[in-house]
């Protein structure tokens, strides 16, 4: 914005001699040669006024009726706008079709951008309008109106404009430079997006060749990257970011489970093709290789896949591993079968982000007859808590702010479920089970479902919310069967508990036992989000999980 600032009419500044000198003369002659004689006599005849009726019979009267009836030197501010040919002639066109006054004309000028910036100004609207052969350049060297300009400093310039416009008009003028420069930053941001996309493409050609260049064997290490390169959603943006690869990684139950499964289970990896759905930084392709796999294909649509690249290069395991990078179910894959398929596709009480599904539809299209996919059992619990401070915190917090009610508020936030670590002793109920799925029977449609289950009560105490979470098995063909659980008794994960609280505390008895029905479905108008309808006690709750 700064180096702009000088094209725009000061607010205050000191005074400034007035234009008129004695020494200077009207007309073309004293100062015209040759060329401005031939100029002239090219603008001879008649010319309508641009902000009024009259008509002057040359182009030199119809300046000099401009500056002394309409108090605008046309020239002058031509001059100190910068206005060049094209946007003289676009100027004038759009003054003689929007009937603009001299102060409209002023703002405009102001403008990075004036209103008459299009093509469509182009066209004359009087196509013997002598004003548009009026060379704007020469004018502004040589017309007497404008000689005593080339001697004063821009600060002059400046002054004169300022004269013109009230403080509001100069002000308003600020407004509009600064919307323009948003326009423009808006459109170089753009053009950012795309010059980055075209760069990924040079990075995914470059290291290609690269990995390709001075080996004989055939080329295992390359992107096969036969999906639209269309820009990414958010979703998959986010995983992009070294941030939440680092989070997932230092969950040590997460990764750590995923390792002792396949390391102390290697007969199922051992000369096997495997399959790495959602690899990330491909840390699992590379377990896989560790534990004797023959050739992994990793995918994955974030740009995380260029790292996981550079880390199996830097690890000597790129030989084995051919990273893929787009939506699963759009790419071309090197291999049409796969002994294994492994995927951490989990996401918030088990099913947040729906990554099952395209597990579930590489298992129908790329798993072998005797094949498995892995982690292949889950288990989906609930357990009723009872934690004032969590309520306090969340729900009551609404009925007092600073001494103001909102507890307008209250409807979003009960709504909502809250991804967090659950306090072991907040638990009041024992866990149930509310849905298992086998990852090598199950169908995207048992994705949705419904449960009718009970609670047994633990505790005599005020029920204020319900908690979800999963357990996760490898077991088909292990001999070493590894488990694990994201529940409030259990070492914390990243995935953490969801928590649904009600609209009232429920007070529970030791012993007694909660009838409750629970709906689990897919958003309808988010595909990765859920939607979960809970009966219990007589209350009727919907929670959003997005």
């Amino acid at each position: 914005m700064a180096e702009h600032d000088s094209d725009l009419p000061e607010l205050e500044s000191d005074d400034q001699p007035d234009c008129d000198e004695e020494d200077d003369d009207d007309g073309w002659g004293d100062v015209a040669d040759e060329e401005s004689e031939e100029q002239m006599n090219m603008l001879i005849g008649d010319v309508k006024c641009l902000f009024c009726q009259c008509v002057e019979p040359s182009v030199d009267r119809i300046l000099t009726h401009f500056i002394n009836i309409h108090d605008f030197n046309l020239l002058n501010h031509c001059r100190s706008s910068h206005l060049d040919c094209i946007g003289f002639i676009q100027m004038i066109n759009f003054i003689r079709k929007q009937n603009s006054t001299p102060d409209d004309v002023l703002k405009n000028l102001s403008c990075l951008k004036p209103d008459w910036s299009s093509d469509e100004f182009m066209a004359p609207v009087d196509p013997n309008d002598l004003l548009l052969q009026l060379d704007i350049e020469w004018a502004q060297l040589h017309h007497p109106s404008v000689s005593l300009m080339s001697q004063k400093s821009e600060e002059q310039n400046e002054t004169n404009l300022r004269d013109t416009f009230s403080q509001s008009e100069a002000i308003q003028a600020l407004i509009d430079r600064v919307q323009t420069a948003e326009r423009d930053r808006d459109f170089l941001k753009d053009e950012l997006d795309r010059a980055l996309i075209d760069m990924e493409k040079l990075r995914l050609t470059g290291q290609s060749l690269v990995s390709g260049s001075g080996d004989s064997k055939e080329d295992k290490s390359h992107i096969c990257n036969n999906s639209s390169l269309a820009e990414e959603d958010g979703y998959f943006a986010s995983y992009g970011h070294h941030d939440i690869h680092m989070t997932m990684l230092k969950d040590r139950v997460r990764t750590e489970s995923y390792r002792d499964f396949m390391l102390n289970n290697s007969h199922l990896f051992e000369g096997k093709t495997v399959l790495d759905v959602g690899c990330g930084t491909g840390i699992l392709s590379m377990f896989a290789v560790k534990a004797g796999a023959s050739h992994v294909v990793a995918v994955d649509q974030s740009n995380i896949i260029y790292q996981a690249m550079d880390i199996a290069r830097e690890n000597n395991v790129h030989e084995k591993i051919t990273f893929v990078k787009g939506r699963l179910e759009d790419v071309v894959l090197p291999i049409l079968k796969f002994d294994v398929i492994i995927s951490e596709w989990m996401g918030y009480f088990l099913l947040f982000e729906a990554m099952l599904d395209s597990v579930l539809w590489a298992r129908d299209r790329f798993l072998t007859v005797d094949g498995c996919v892995y982690p292949d059992n889950f288990s989906m619990l609930v357990a009723g808590v009872s934690d004032s401070e969590l309520r306090r915190s969340k729900v009551d917090f609404w009925d007092d702010v600073y001494g103001f009610k909102m507890s307008c508020m209250k409807p979003e936030v009960v709504d909502e479920v809250h991804v967090r670590l659950v306090k072991p002793d907040t638990l009041i109920t024992q866990p149930a089970v509310i849905k298992t799925i086998d990852v090598m029977r199950c169908q995207v449609e048992d994705l949705d479902f419904c449960s009718q289950f009970a609670l047994t009560c633990t505790a005599d105490a005020d029920m204020t919310a319900l908690v979800g979470y999963f357990t996760t098995t490898f077991d088909t063909g292990c001999t070493t069967k590894v488990h694990f659980s994201t529940g409030p008794e259990a070492p914390p994960t990243h995935w953490e508990q969801s928590v649904m609280m009600f609209a009232k505390p429920i007070a529970v008895k030791k012993d007694s036992q909660l009838t409750c029905h629970m709906t689990y479905r897919k958003h309808p108008q988010d595909s990765r989000g859920i939607i979960i309808n809970l009966s219990i006690q007589g209350q009727k709750m919907k929670f959003n999980l997005s």
